[in-house]
């Protein structure tokens, strides 16, 4: 199934991001950085199967040179903290040739950036082995151009004016004023909007390509979809799975696996009964007859004796069959679903707000996410706090920054990975068994889920075979819509009474012969 990975960044000055050397790694060229007079080479990068610089019709010809479009972003921001670029990361899908892939991301770029004046520097990485993680990395300008091609200011003051029309000051004394953005891309709701975009095309190839599969950039809770995230294998662990070997995460998975199956199963079947009983009732008013004067289980019971009664009144059915439909009646009986009305409660009550666990479900989910991005920048943390020591020792400035450039990515990391865990542990040491053990105990609740989904999942089958020998043996509740004449609803309105009446007729016969044979028992037994 296509990964709906679709991570946006902002590079900053502040945070001592060069926007030459970001776009030297993720291209794999080797470029020389203006501002700080050093080469950023990774030309060695390997997996990188294209690249391409995507210019708006405003902008220089000369910016199609990656180091010149850099470099000149790099010197038009002066500010110790201004914005340099945009980053998306974009999984593409495995189910597409490379080729549709590399159409389907620029004609994305094309309509979303491009289009509006943005220049977009795109690379797509395929790493080995090819095709298990194909994805795009896309750099984006974010100080416009006016037509000519210069850069423009991102954003101008506008004076606050009072009801004359004059200019405030404020406590200070100084004019009160507003900053006006320029243009619209760093608008809240943009992530949104790009990210259905990318859904929208992404399905369109998919379709194209003859795939029934679709991708969705919303979270499962948005989506309305009860299911639990897997977690993240990583690749050390998915080559073992690979390899066939099980893993302690993998096992996890599987349970997982098995519980958005049943979830999903469940939800397919709700639905489907909620649909098949919208029609029933539309039929049901179409012969004008109310859902409660219809008596499922008799009416079952005498269409079902019609179905296998010959014309010799001999009746004639298999083993199985018989057993089936002895298993239906009894479910009806048992849980009291004597009328349409009680189908419908019945129905009710296994689907409100999708089942009763869906609270419980999104609490667990919502606990396993918090203490997995616990371990994963605990871990991180620990793993190149060697690195950010060695760092902190050195004191000769020089050989700091040769040591800083050379572990530009790690030290980044550790910093990002430490400002976390200081959010979120400020007052606890971070004891990775304690929160895998946690973690653990998570998932054994999550388990416990199936002892309850599974009951659910087999009464929503059930009432799915009730639904399947009503429209099998009473093919007068199947609506017919416009097609209905007056005459066809009259000769349906009179169908359907003459079978309610002959069920009623029949079921009481069968509740005096019951009551005859019991009363037979009970004389003997006193003999």
């Amino acid at each position: 199934m296509p990964c709906p990975h679709y991570k946006i960044k902002i590079s900053t000055r502040r945070k001592n991001h060069s926007a030459v050397a970001q776009a030297a790694y993720q291209s794999g060229d080797r470029l020389f950085d203006e501002r700080s007079n050093r080469t950023k080479d990774y030309a060695e990068k390997r997996g990188i199967v294209h690249t391409e610089i995507m210019l708006p019709d405003n902008a220089p010809r000369e910016y199609t040179d990656r180091g010149t479009l850099w470099n000149a972003v790099e010197a038009a921001e002066n500010n110790w903290n201004s914005q340099l670029a945009r980053r998306l990361e974009i999984a593409l899908p495995i189910e597409l040739p490379l080729e549709q892939s590399i159409m389907m991301i620029k004609e994305h770029c094309m309509e979303q950036f491009v289009s509006k004046g943005m220049i977009a520097d795109l690379a797509i990485h395929d790493p080995d082995p090819p095709g298990h993680n194909p994805h795009a990395h896309v750099m984006l300008t974010i100080r416009p151009m006016d037509e000519q091609g210069r850069w423009m200011e991102k954003a101008h003051r506008e004076y606050i004016l009072d009801e004359n029309g004059n200019r405030i000051k404020d406590a200070k004394g100084k004019w009160k004023f507003r900053k006006v953005p320029t243009v619209d891309w760093n608008a809240r709701g943009n992530a949104e909007v790009w990210r259905h975009a990318w859904e929208v095309t992404q399905n369109k190839y998919l379709e194209a390509a003859g795939l029934d599969t679709r991708i969705s950039m919303m979270s499962y809770e948005r989506q309305g979809i009860d299911q639990i995230p897997k977690l993240h294998m990583g690749p050390a662990v998915t080559a073992m799975e690979r390899r066939g070997i099980r893993t302690h995460i993998g096992n996890i998975n599987r349970d997982i696996e098995k519980i958005n199956e049943l979830i999903a199963a469940l939800v397919r079947a709700i639905k489907e009964l909620i649909y098949w009983l919208r029609d029933i009732k539309t039929a049901i008013t179409e012969v004008e007859i109310q859902p409660k004067e219809i008596p499922i289980a008799d009416l079952l019971i005498l269409s079902f004796q019609d179905s296998i009664t010959d014309q010799n009144g001999r009746m004639y059915t298999t083993v199985g069959e018989a057993e089936r439909f002895e298993a239906v009646i009894d479910f009806v009986r048992d849980n009291s679903i004597l009328t349409f009305e009680d189908f419908e409660e019945r129905l009710d009550a296994i689907s409100k707000d999708g089942f009763p666990e869906r609270e419980e479900i999104r609490k667990i989910r919502s606990q396993i996410n918090s203490v997995e991005s616990l371990i994963e920048h605990g871990d991180l943390r620990e793993t190149l706090t060697p690195v950010h020591d060695e760092y902190m020792k050195i004191h000769w400035k020089g050989k700091k920054e040769r040591f800083a450039k050379a572990h530009e990515d790690e030290l980044e990391a550790w910093k990002a990975a430490d400002k976390y865990m200081r959010k979120n542990l400020p007052d606890q040491d971070y004891r990775r068994e304690e929160f895998i053990s946690e973690l653990n105990s998570l998932y054994a609740d999550l388990y416990k889920l199936e002892d309850i989904l599974e009951p659910r999942q087999e009464e929503a089958r059930m009432l799915k075979e009730v639904s399947s020998y009503i429209t099998e043996l009473l093919p007068e509740l199947v609506p017919e819509g416009e097609t209905l004449t007056p005459e066809r609803r009259q000769e349906k309105m009179v169908s359907i009474r003459d079978r309610l009446e002959k069920a009623r007729t029949d079921a009481k016969i069968r509740a005096e012969e019951y009551d005859r044979n019991r009363k037979l028992k009970e004389r003997d037994m006193e003999r």
